[in-house]
């Protein structure tokens, strides 16, 4: 019997866990999209801006967002966008003062969430939208038109 119970354990102990999504090259328990398609799909609005300020709540900032472009849905002209400030879901590019372009999902009737802390974020420097280190996927020609 307790052979049987080690063997369980053990086998559950080493099963890999499925990150919710995508190809899981995300570090958190959260969706990684593979392409640009699955990426913009999963995003309710895509808009450029700049973090105007930032302020703390608990485990999460509240980042106050000025609107510059509409890319996809409706957004603006000022929004917030709420994201964690602890554990491994840190998108730790984002900063006051940044201007990005921003994949959001509604959060509730007055907030907004990045699709997720790795891909829900790009800076936009010099006129164009950059990946993060950790994402390997570009934004659409269609989307970059519109956030430019």
């Amino acid at each position: 019997m307790a052979v049987v119970l080690l063997a369980v354990v053990g086998i559950v102990g080493f099963w890999p866990l499925s990150t919710g999504g995508g190809t899981g090259n995300s570090a958190a328990d959260e969706p990684y999209y593979a392409t640009t398609a699955e990426l913009e799909n999963s995003a309710e609005a895509i808009v450029r801006g700049t973090i105007a300020s930032t302020r703390e709540r608990a485990d999460e900032t509240i980042a106050t967002v000025h609107v510059t472009a509409v890319a996809k849905g409706s957004a603006g002209p000022t929004i917030d966008v709420i994201y964690a400030t602890a554990g491994p879901e840190i998108p730790e590019g984002l900063h006051r003062g940044g201007e990005f372009v921003l994949l959001l999902q509604v959060r509730d009737e007055t907030a907004w969430n990045l699709v997720n802390t790795t891909q829900g974020y790009y800076p936009f420097v010099d006129g164009r939208a950059i990946p993060a280190a950790d994402n390997s996927v570009t934004l659409s020609e269609a989307v970059l038109r519109s956030v430019s």
